[in-house]
């Protein structure tokens, strides 16, 4: 499969759920050259993770603030001015719908892609959100009467076909603890074995609109079970990040830029590729997608939705503060 067979369900299923969701029609569709977005466009994305036995990618639906505000109005029949996690639920379930839509098509291609949980991600400015280092990527470039907005798809094709084992994991009401608590005690490994920092793992919280934080860079990572879709978040703040890169390159960095920024995807790889390791030995059947990128100002997670839910770990360095996050909707 190459990327491009992707493309056509997802500008589909975007254009039914405008047209179903919002009355409004895309006016035209247009390949941006390179694949890439220009920087400092947008500042609300909604980004997923997709996996199948040969494909592994994330996606993203990114907005500028006044375009997301007017598509939300129009959709909820609201009057909101400014960025609310009040609509978070109303954006989380657009996502949802537009790559439900696609990931239907796909499949009855027989394709057997499978997505994660839709992550909504907001900030005063996005500077990156995608997948480095991702085989292909495409940029998407909608206009429409309320305003622009792009898709960004990065896919890498597996070189064979990778079944995920037949869950043995009897189902339990504390799977999601035993999930979170591996990938947690992965993120310590990883940072007192590469980086020699020890970490002091603070008290998890159930993530709501009253215990949000904000940070400038980090990494998303869309999973699939049999008993659950979700993703996995490491945020960091900027002198956090800064001070661990240095330590792992030895170098003196003082701004997050280009060359150092993917070390974030870097870290989520490394974490969780131990995690998914020890989970899948006790029966689990766990698939992960590529690691999302995101680094921009002033950067929030929304909350999950009703019928999800968002556990927060914080975590203590000498290096600074950062946060380990698992969203999970039960199957």
């Amino acid at each position: 499969m190459i990327i491009e067979d992707l493309l056509l369900p997802f500008q589909e299923g975007t254009k039914k759920t405008f047209l179903e969701l919002c009355k409004t029609e895309v006016h035209s569709i247009k390949l941006l050259e390179k694949g890439k977005l220009p920087p400092n466009l947008t500042s609300v994305a909604g980004m997923i993770g997709i996996t199948s036995p040969s494909i592994e990618g994330s996606v993203s639906i990114q907005f500028s603030e006044k375009t997301f505000l007017k598509v939300v109005n129009q959709m909820l029949g609201g009057h909101y001015t400014e960025l609310s996690h009040e609509i978070d639920d109303g954006a989380a379930e657009f996502t949802n719908i537009i790559f439900g839509y696609a990931k239907n098509e796909l499949n009855q291609k027989g394709m057997g892609i499978q997505m994660a949980l839709p992550s909504l991600l907001t900030g005063k400015s996005i500077h990156y959100a995608g997948s480095g280092g991702s085989q292909s990527v495409q940029t998407i470039a909608y206009l429409t009467e309320l305003g622009p907005f792009y898709h960004v798809i990065h896919i890498n094709q597996k070189k064979e076909d990778v079944q995920p084992p037949h869950s043995k994991a009897p189902f339990n009401k504390n799977w999601g603890a035993e999930v979170l608590l591996e990938f947690v005690k992965a993120s310590r490994k990883t940072l007192e074995i590469q980086f020699g920092t020890q970490i002091e793992v603070g008290s998890p919280f159930l993530k709501s609109a009253n215990s949000l934080f904000s940070f400038d860079v980090g990494s998303l990572i869309g999973v699939t079970d049999q008993n659950f879709s979700g993703y996995f978040g490491m945020y960091y703040e900027k002198t956090t990040f800064l001070s661990l890169i240095n330590k792992m390159l030895g170098e003196n960095y003082s701004e997050i830029t280009a060359e150092v920024r993917d070390g974030a995807s870097e870290i989520m790889n490394v974490c969780f590729g131990v995690a998914k390791l020890v989970l899948n030995e006790r029966g689990h059947a766990i698939r992960m997608a590529l690691p999302s990128l995101i680094c921009g100002d002033s950067l929030q997670t929304g909350t999950c939705g009703k019928d999800r839910n968002t556990i927060t770990v914080p975590i203590t360095t000498d290096a600074g503060k950062f946060w380990i996050e698992f969203g999970f909707k039960p199957l």
